[in-house]
């Protein structure tokens, strides 16, 4: 099919069109959900290709709008509060991934000015992390990053290094894991991180087009999924989010599907709504799970955020500890 493609966009739809080649979806993988609210920034400064979100421990939810330079902030209920653009002679250029740690400091990957930056709840900065370039001189890519739930670590995703960076926050000592390659531990540009609840780490690969996971000993621990169109396969990974009970969901901005697995990459299922079709969003990028198991997915595509309920089932209740929070310490 792929060689009688002419033209790679009509490609593209003609897989896309064949999405998880199942009609219906099997009842034992639809995992029903729903959208139950949309945020937007306000319409005289809307958001432009946003990529990630994060939400505090009081609901607070914050926006990466890289395009924007800035973080487009709302309340818990979902209205617009703020935007964070910059402070002082620290100006934003170019966020593309966020998280918060379990002290509700927001920390922001600043990718166009190759730095971390940590504001606590209140808006003020409290850190500023420039990170170094790489072996030959390239600069550091940070695409996305990942605290640990005690705040000793930092897993910093380098894009263009093709390599995830650990930062032991108390010495500021950094220390590299991967290279290019295709296999365990080996990257083709990744893109975004979490840390589930066991402590064990997931990086999306766009173009490897799997999930490389690791130990918290940051031993390598295997792969999930692969390239394809069928249930349990990517074309374009790139948010995940953990659950309580380290189901992981992944955001695919290609087929514009979210699935889900079990820690170990046995494919759960894959969001639908009531009726078991699926549940589309537009280019879906960056996610989290709030304390109210509430799925957040950033729509890059339609510069907005889906707030998304996962109906009743005992298997998918989370806590705060999903995302990019995890147990942290050693195994």
């Amino acid at each position: 099919m792929i060689a009688n493609c002419i033209r790679p966009i009509a490609c593209l739809l003609i897989l896309a069109g064949q999405l998880l080649a199942i009609t219906p979806i099997p009842s034992s993988k639809r995992i029903e959900a729903h959208v139950d609210a949309i945020l937007v920034a306000p319409d005289d400064r809307p958001m432009h290709m946003p990529t990630d979100v994060a939400v505090d421990g009081t609901g607070r939810i914050y926006v990466a709008d890289g395009a924007n330079d800035r973080i487009v902030c709302f309340d818990r209920n979902g209205k617009f509060e703020t935007a964070l653009s910059g402070w002082d002679d620290d100006q934003l250029n170019q966020p593309v991934g966020l998280t918060v740690d379990s002290q509700n400091n927001l920390w922001i990957a600043d990718t166009g000015s190759h730095r971390l930056l940590v504001v606590d709840s209140e808006g003020k900065l409290i850190n500023r992390i420039v990170l170094p370039e790489a072996e030959g001189g390239h600069p550091f890519d940070p695409t996305d990053l990942a605290v640990t739930a005690d705040g000793k670590r930092t897993y910093i995703v380098d894009n263009d290094n093709h390599r995830i960076v650990i930062r032991d926050n108390e010495s500021g000592r950094l220390i590299p894991k991967g290279q290019f390659g295709r296999s365990v531990g080996r990257f083709q540009w990744p893109f975004m991180i979490s840390i589930g609840p066991d402590g064990y780490i997931y990086i999306s690969e766009t173009i490897g087009a799997w999930i490389q996971r690791m130990a918290p000993s940051d031993r390598w621990a295997g792969l999930i999924g692969r390239w394809g169109v069928e249930l349990g396969r990517f074309y374009r990974p790139k948010g995940i989010a953990v659950d309580k009970q380290s189901w992981l969901y992944v955001s695919d901005s290609t087929l514009g599907v979210v699935q889900v697995f079990d820690s170990q990459g046995r494919v759960k299922g894959v969001l639908t709504d009531k009726q078991g079709n699926l549940l589309r969003f537009e280019h879906p990028m960056g996610m989290w799970i709030d304390a109210q198991g509430k799925l957040y997915v950033v729509e890059l595509k339609r510069n907005r955020v889906a707030v998304v309920t996962l109906q009743a089932n005992p298997q998918l209740q989370t806590n705060h500890s999903a995302r990019r929070t995890g147990t942290g310490g050693q195994q």
